[in-house]
């Protein structure tokens, strides 16, 4: 059975600390305390705003009130999430980053990784040197020197969102996994021999939104990804 894997985004540029009141209210003690913690208001509205998206996006799938949630971290630090005296039969994925938040969501068991990175920022391209696989720098270097950035921002992602799907993060190897042709579709993933993954039980897909921002899901299983807009 194919299951829906429901990508919301939300884009927060000029949103203040004092918009997000309905938000905040929304959280828990722990994640407004949390939140507190940050220095600088751009840090704690990209807080708010992220984690309300998270409750509000499972509140949806699961017709609940998003205040009921909790949050259960497991070995490597991914959350799962819990109603009442149980985990939730749901699995979600949060990004955020300067200007967008976002979350998947999917039933059915399909490990779900979720990665935004704003496109406009600075990034120093001799790290893919260190990070990336010999098809995926063959990959990068097609590009002109103008679309290397963008070509960058679409390996990151894709790379991390598997990572965030394995639920391993960054103790995971990243060139030991590739995205040879990422504008090819279907997006395909490849493995060295080591890694015990079967690139066939993986799906990959790759958009820029609003203008500059690159987001990646990947999923293991049979899911399709919906892509919606949460009311602000």
């Amino acid at each position: 059975m194919t299951s829906a894997i429901r990508i919301y985004a939300r884009r927060i540029e000029g949103i203040g600390e004092a918009d997000l009141a309905a938000e905040r209210a929304l959280l828990d003690a722990a994640e407004r305390e949390r939140a507190k913690r940050f220095v600088f208001e751009s840090g704690r509205v990209e807080y708010i705003a992220a984690h309300a998206l998270v409750r509000r996006a499972l509140a949806e799938e699961l017709d609940a009130d998003p205040r009921d949630f909790r949050f259960v971290e497991g070995a490597y630090g991914k959350p799962t999430a819990w109603l009442g005296a149980g985990a939730a039969p749901v699995s979600f994925n949060l990004s955020h980053t300067r200007g967008m938040v976002a979350v998947g969501v999917a039933l059915d068991g399909i490990a779900l990784g979720v990665d935004v990175e704003n496109g406009s920022r600075k990034v120093d391209l001799s790290i893919a040197d260190s990070y990336f696989a010999p098809p995926e720098l063959d990959w990068l270097r097609s590009h002109g020197d103008a679309d290397q950035g963008g070509a960058f921002m679409t390996l990151w992602t894709l790379k991390e969102a598997f990572i965030k799907a394995t639920g391993k993060g960054l103790s995971e190897e990243l060139d030991r996994f590739w995205f040879a042709e990422p504008s090819a579709r279907p997006i395909r993933i490849g493995f060295a021999p080591e890694l015990t993954e079967d690139a066939g039980h993986w799906g990959f897909e790759h958009r820029v939104l609003a203008g500059d921002y690159h987001l990646s899901v990947g999923w293991r299983g049979s899911g399709r990804v919906e892509w919606r807009d949460m009311p602000a």
